[in-house]
């Protein structure tokens, strides 16, 4: 690998610092241009102009070894991730917008967010550590973690994970998985283990009124994307319920709470958002007066 990227860096210094050329003589970017070699795409990332979210070796370095490996045995698998952190044509960080989708060489897209409280950009929740390292052919953004693609979206991530199988219920029996799908979506999933502490008596209760049971599982949603890297500290989103709630989110040493549930599992990428599981069922205020008193309208 080392006598294909010195090749490759004189290639570069007589051609010009085309995209390939510039993260070979990047000395956090090795671990990108062996895997580009492998791929076989090095002569399409010299042949157009593109913009690449480049992961460094620290990203690389993060992926689990049997993921990498399984990549590396499948040249095609490895391609299509790569074209993934590929667009085409040149976006410079001036050009980025809060929930811009950028289309892919794969095919898909990418979700940009701009946080300006903490000015943190992400793509797919990844933070964009350095920005517009400029080639003769594009542009180039180191990001600190390597994108997965989304294997479906926030309906078909609560369908997937066994430990999301009673909010799965609760959705279909509220009818409500198409406000799921909503672009941009957050949200707030709770396990079993949540659904598990409510009173059961009150869980049967709300299971049995289709309105206030939308009203609740819509309160786990907000309608735009907060990945982790987003959230900050006394953060209120209005939820994506009818009287448009407020949240409140919490974050500090020990992690990031939303009212009164613990984020266990963060950044599940999918294709219209992002979700997170939570370790308790949020409950509006009305609800939860409803629940206890049985007054309300």
């Amino acid at each position: 690998m080392l006598k294909i990227a010195v090749t490759l860096l004189l290639v570069g210094q007589c051609l010009g610092a085309d995209l390939v050329d510039t993260l070979v003589a990047e000395n956090t970017a090795s671990t990108l241009v062996q895997l580009v070699t492998k791929a076989g795409l090095v002569s399409a990332l010299k042949s157009g102009t593109f913009t690449i979210f480049a992961p460094t070796d620290a990203a690389f370095a993060r992926v689990p070894s049997s993921t990498l490996t399984s990549l590396l045995g499948d040249n095609q698998a490895l391609a299509n991730l790569l074209k993934y952190h590929v667009v085409a044509g040149t976006v410079r960080s001036t050009d980025l917008k809060n929930e811009m989708t950028p289309t892919t060489l794969a095919g898909s897209s990418l979700r940009v967010n701009i946080y300006t409280h903490n000015k943190v950009n992400t793509i797919n929740g990844k933070t964009i550590t350095e920005v517009d390292r400029q080639a003769d052919n594009g542009v180039i953004h180191f990001i600190d973690d390597v994108i997965m693609p989304p294997s479906g979206n926030a309906v078909d991530a609560v369908k997937s994970d066994p430990e999301l199988s009673t909010l799965l219920t609760a959705v279909s029996a509220a009818g409500i998985a198409k406000e799921f799908l909503a672009n941009p979506e957050t949200v707030f999933a709770p396990t079993n283990a949540a659904f598990a502490k409510l009173d059961q008596d009150s869980l049967k209760k709300l299971l049995g009124d289709a309105g206030r049971l939308r009203e609740t599982l819509e309160y786990h949603a907000v309608p735009h994307t907060l990945y982790a890297a987003g959230l900050w500290n006394h953060e209120f989103p209005k939820s994506s319920d009818s009287h448009e709630d407020r949240l409140h989110i919490r974050v500090n040493s020990e992690g990031v709470t939303v009212n009164n549930a613990k984020v266990i599992e963060a950044d599940i990428n999918v294709s219209n958002g992002v979700v997170h599981k939570i370790d308790s069922v949020l409950i509006p205020i009305r609800v939860a007066f409803w629940l206890r008193s049985g007054i309300g309208k």
